[in-house]
This record gives C-alpha cells, sequence and structure tokens, in this order.
C-alpha cells in the first residue's frame, strides 16, 4: 500500500524507529572515535551497527507503509524489548516504548495490507 502520507501514529512510529536507529548509530560512532576499539568490541559494535540500519531502512519502510518493513518491525520491538533488559534500569523504559510501540503496529496490520491482502 502506497501513500503519500502515513497515518499519524505511524508517523510516529516510523520517528521513533529512525531515532533509535540514528542514536544506536551515534553510540558506536562515539566509541570507535573515542581511542582504540579492543577485539572484545567487534563483535557487539558490529551488531549493534547491523541493528541501527535495520532500524534505519524500517522506518523509512513505515513511512511508505510497505508490508515487509511491518513484518521488520515487530521482529526489531522483540529484539529491543530483549536487549533492553541487559540495560537496567533505563532499558525498563525502552522496553515498555517498544511494547506499546509493538501493541499498536499489531493493532495497525491492516495499513500494511500488501496489494494481494496478506502480510
Amino acid at each position: 500500500m502506497d501513500r503519500s502520507h502515513p497515518p499519524l501514529g505511524i508517523s510516529v512510529v516510523s520517528v521513533i524507529w529512525l531515532l533509535m536507529g540514528l542514536l544506536n548509530g551515534a553510540q558506536t560512532v562515539r566509541v570507535v572515535t573515542t581511542g582504540p576499539v579492543s577485539s572484545e568490541l567487534l563483535l557487539p559494535l558490529g551488531l549493534v551497527s547491523g541493528v541501527s540500519i535495520a532500524y534505519l531502512v524500517v522506518g523509512i519502510g513505515l513511512w511508505r507503509t510497505r508490508s515487509w518493513a511491518w513484518k521488520g518491525a515487530i521482529v526489531l520491538a522483540v529484539i529491543g524489548i530483549v536487549g533492553s533488559f541487559l540495560q537496567q534500569p533505563v532499558g525498563l523504559l525502552i522496553a515498555l516504548l517498544l511494547l506499546c510501540v509493538g501493541g499498536y503496529l499489531i493493532l495497525e496490520r491492516d495499513q500494511f495490507l500488501s496489494a494481494e491482502g496478506a502480510v
């Protein structure tokens, strides 16, 4: 489904996803530019970079109400909820935000139905 403007709630979710991608990317850049990066940090930095890119791509897809972006957003919400429990106590607020966003996306699934009628 392609529209010139997504519904307001989906626009908000899209902006949240874009901000999460930018903030994660900024944290990665900050870690890399502050000094030498140990070999133990390479895998986590790579994972955070990949997830940051995924948030950005899915955020753009949500803005365009693409069905693949809906699926990606649900997966990223689950990954974010699980990962946020590792970041106490701020992680609990992030988990709550992601739970709300995921629930909203499930309720608004029909906005992302493709032309064939399947998500």
